[in-house]
């Protein structure tokens, strides 16, 4: 039985070891929450060869059913081959980053798109950015109400800030603008989290 990776645990933290590589030409599919999570996990292990429907739904917090459904529909979509690997070439795409702690987190589908899309639209120097939720909400195929819903989730989770902007036009109103938001680096985040699940088994 291979061993796998194991996503957090070293004392260091290099981005080389504890990021993986996501392709950017993966939002033109406007995948469902599932198939984004599930394409995220293939992407994660993509060193590692195929991977069962029970090791994927072992590691999205899903039952093996609903990950055989979700990777069958990847493969119609030409994303995943039959026997499980993904079809893209690293030298063919540009490529986003993800934290590896993002499937211990437990995150709804909808969260972890939108924190995705966050990522791959961040400023790399301040790790800001500010999209609307319309903006949100069309660029990850959620509704706009989803979209608000997700972001309240990376809130309570420490994965982001949200700071309030606004602007004036032309006639000198003042007007509100969009969120800007700053990604948060992931420990804490994973953390906190470590540290509500002992309470529950308190």
């Amino acid at each position: 039985m291979r061993q796998r990776s194991t996503p957090i645990g070293w004392p260091r933290r290099d981005p080389r070891h504890y990021r993986f590589a996501m392709p950017n030409a993966v939002w033109e599919y406007k995948l469902k929450p599932v198939e984004f999570v599930i394409f995220s996990c293939l992407c994660y292990h993509c060193a590692s060869g195929a991977l069962t429907s029970e090791m994927i739904a072992a590691d999205v917090h899903m039952t093996a059913s609903t990950a055989k459904k979700y990777l069958d529909s990847l493969m119609t979509k030409k994303l995943v081959s039959e026997d499980g690997t993904l079809t893209f070439k690293r030298e063919d795409t540009n490529f986003f980053t993800l934290p590896n702690e993002v499937f211990l987190l437990q995150l709804l589908p909808s969260a972890f798109l939108v924190y995705a899309y966050l990522l791959l639209i961040e400023d790399r120097r301040t790790h800001t950015c500010h999209p609307s939720y319309n903006t949100i909400s069309a660029a990850t195929g959620v509704s706009k109400n989803t979209a608000m819903k997700s972001i309240g989730t990376l809130l309570e989770m420490g994965l982001i800030t949200a700071e309030p902007s606004s602007y004036f036009d032309k006639r000198g109103m003042k007007w509100k603008g969009n969120n800007l938001y700053t990604i948060l680096p992931v420990r804490a985040a994973m953390d906190a989290f470590n540290q509500r699940q002992l309470r529950q088994l308190e």
